[in-house]
């Protein structure tokens, strides 16, 4: 009841953010869309945002679907993931499968991208050559073929002049690549978590 009163430029983000979740959650939607909710957070203030996004979800029994290019909180939050590039859906699956190989390539750059503070785990470094294509006139065939890092394996010609179509993986992990099931089945993990004593 404090901050009723108080103009938005009495705030901090964090307290804004707070407000916008409250109006959001605030007309019992079923369904919220929290596009980049923490992004411009600092990370303590992130984690307690994300946290009380959690809660209310819970309690609320509402759908939240969270857009973010941040996939640490991605996976904290999420049951299910979609991975998409210049408009298209390139991966879907539950949480355990995106985060696992096999990986669109695309997912597999960004889950590279994932900062780790903790030295212990291991992580591929993978860097993405090629021009980023325009969203307004995207280039032939598969979306991601200008910086993917596997085209010469799955086929260039086939990457540069046809879409790939979605193909059903186990457990309905969904991916859409020219890949071979080969290559997709030999793909390694990008993050390594140690193994615990216990394993």
């Amino acid at each position: 009841r404090a901050f009723a009163d108080r103009m938005p430029r009495q705030l901090s983000g964090g307290q804004k953010q707070r407000v916008g979740i409250a109006r959001a959650f605030a007309g019992g939607a079923r369904i919220v869309v929290a596009d980049e909710p923490v992004s411009a957070l600092d990370v303590s203030v992130q984690a307690a945002v994300t946290d009380l996004l959690m809660e209310i979800q819970r309690n609320e029994k509402t759908t939240l679907l969270f857009i973010s290019h941040d996939l640490s909180i991605v996976r904290y939050l999420s049951d299910r993931v979609m991975v998409m590039y210049l408009g298209h859906v390139v991966e879907l699956g539950t949480t355990e499968q995106v985060f696992s190989p096999p990986y669109h390539p695309y997912t597999e750059a960004l889950l590279s991208a994932v900062p780790i503070a903790d030295t212990s785990v291991k992580k591929k470094h993978i860097v993405l050559d090629g021009d980023i294509p325009s969203a307004m006139n995207p280039p032939s065939g598969c979306p991601f073929q200008t910086r993917c890092h596997w085209k010469d394996r799955a086929g260039k010609s086939l990457c540069e002049t046809q879409v790939p179509p979605m193909r059903i993986l186990e457990g309905g992990h969904q991916v859409k690549c020219h890949l071979s099931d080969a290559d997709l089945a030999n793909m390694e993990p990008v993050i390594e978590m140690p193994a615990t004593a216990a394993e």
